[in-house]
């Protein structure tokens, strides 16, 4: 960081929360290792004592403090991973290219037919390596009494009566009805089936009635985590939300502040920076936003993350990809930002990586399906239980029941819109290694059946609409995914 804008950094973060900063504190601060962290030591310690100046005497003690510290290991140990860094200086990053075009639809019903005969068969083969065979509607209708076979649908509609769920269902051959007893059925539960969800089931035939014995998502197999030959970290965040009061521009330094420390081992060893979306707030995305921007051109909020990303090191390659908040088509699949915004962000002298959302990226041999996570409201609002005030406890199930679906935005037509592309890009086709989403603003960091999942919080504070709906944001948070064996750590700046 440039010594003139670490000063106007020292001096606006002690300003804002009401202290002075001396000259020879300016000095030494200007000098040290990690001098927003230290200020934030500074203003801590004065907090006590109601004091409300930074002096010399102050930042010498807490400095002598942290050498002390250091010299009781934590250096050796830094050595020793540093040294391992220096070897790490280039990473493989493949970027599947079916999520880097942007789509055009002509509005036919013959598109909109063929994408979700795409989802089906997509999800067809994933599902008959778990059922094995399975039959048609049709077939199904032509079995015996009491005969029992396997079925692979897509769900129209449920509706839940005393003693069983009755779904409406359709297959290529045709639409039917399954009824689901409450008592006596295994496997996953009719309350989590989302509308358009491909699912399979094991029926037996009763009367002109299809009874399920068994409701099977296509789902994740578990799979044995091979160890990557080499050391290297990821680092993962989302929704800045450059340009909103709700901006929390100094937890962001402190992270800036972090990742230029190549005395600590972590930060130095960071080689990719992943950015899942909403990297500025926009202008116009929800009504009257304007009550809520600091910056009201989306040209100059870019210019400020612009500024923002050449502090960091150029060591760091960036992955950027978009989100509802950032100015590209809101439709999914989300096509890489435009050139002339891109332009923008470029002059930031950083090597820069635009993918879509959602983007399926190989690091090193280790996949990364990054998701911003548009539609994962669709399925707060659809599932029992689920609600955005809960998403501190209930992220984890949330971010499982997507996996489990094997589906992005299994909901069609709700808020959040898709595109009809030929082929439903939004399926999860293959098992990703790491799981990386945005967009609801809680920090969640876990593993299910092998896969790191992980959601980056944000970097804004509560906004209106979140208080309305009781979400408490997870703000300041950035992830760190290791390669060689998957372990991920959460980090909070605040």
């Amino acid at each position: 960081m440039k010594r003139e804008a670490l000063a106007r950094k020292i001096i606006e973060k002690a300003t804002r929360r009401g202290y002075t900063v001396t000259k020879g504190a300016l000095r030494l601060l200007e000098q040290a290792e990690a001098p927003l962290e230290v200020l934030d030591e500074a203003m801590h310690r004065l907090e006590r004592s109601g004091a409300m100046i930074i002096d010399e005497l102050l930042l010498m003690e807490l400095l002598k403090a942290r050498r002390e510290s250091r010299e009781m290991g934590v250096a050796e140990e830094g050595e020793e991973v540093a040294e391992a860094a220096e070897e790490l200086e280039e990473l493989s990053i493949e970027v599947d290219e079916r999520f880097l075009r942007e789509w055009r639809i002509q509005g036919a019903s013959e598109e909109f037919q063929r994408y979700f005969l795409s989802r089906y068969e997509k999800l067809s083969r994933i599902l008959r390596e778990r059922l094995g065979s399975a039959v048609s509607l049709r077939e199904a209708m032509r079995l015996r009494e009491s005969q029992e076979a396997s079925i692979i649908v897509m769900l129209l509609e449920k509706h839940d009566s005393k003693k069983a769920w009755i779904l409406r269902v359709d297959d290529p051959s045709g639409e039917h009805r399954i009824i689901v007893p409450k008592e006596g059925v295994s496997g996953d539960s009719p309350e989590q089936l989302l509308q358009d969800v491909v699912f399979g089931a094991r029926i037996v035939k009763n009367g002109d009635a299809l009874i399920a014995r068994e409701l099977i998502l296509p789902d994740v197999a578990a799979e044995r985590l091979e160890k990557a030959a080499r050391d290297a970290l990821i680092c993962m965040i989302s929704d800045i939300h450059v340009g909103s009061k709700h901006f929390r521009e100094d937890l962001f330094e402190n992270f800036l502040d972090w990742i230029n420390r190549d005395g600590d081992p972590e930060a130095r060893n960071v080689r990719i920076l992943i950015i899942a979306g909403d990297i500025v707030d926009g202008a116009g995305v929800y009504p009257n936003q304007h009550k809520e921007l600091e910056v009201f051109s989306v040209e100059e909020q870019l210019k400020k993350m612009s500024r923002l990303l050449s502090e960091i090191p150029e060591r760091v390659k960036l992955v950027i990809g978009p989100g509802n908040h950032d100015p590209v088509q809101r439709a999914l699949p989300q096509p890489p930002l435009p050139e002339k915004y891109r332009a923008i962000l470029e002059k930031s002298g950083r090597s820069m990586i635009f993918v879509g959302n959602p983007a399926w990226m190989t690091i090193d041999g280790r996949t990364f399906l990054v998701y911003h996570g548009q539609g994962l409201d669709d399925i707060i609002q659809s599932v029992p239980g689920f609600s955005h005030s809960n998403l501190e406890r209930d992220l984890g199930d949330l971010l499982k029941l997507v996996l489990r679906c094997r589906h992005l935005c299994p909901i069609y037509g709700e808020t959040t819109p898709i595109i009809p592309t030929p082929e439903d890009l939004l399926v999860v086709d293959r098992v990703p290694h790491v799981f990386h989403t945005g967009h609801v603003h809680v920090a969640y960091a876990g593993s299910y059946r092998g896969v790191r999942i992980v959601n980056s919080g944000t970097w804004q504070e509560q906004t209106s609409y979140q208080r309305g709906v009781g979400l408490e944001p997870t703000v300041g948070v950035m992830a760190l995914v290791n390669l060689r064996d998957l372990s991920i750590k959460l980090r909070r700046f605040a």
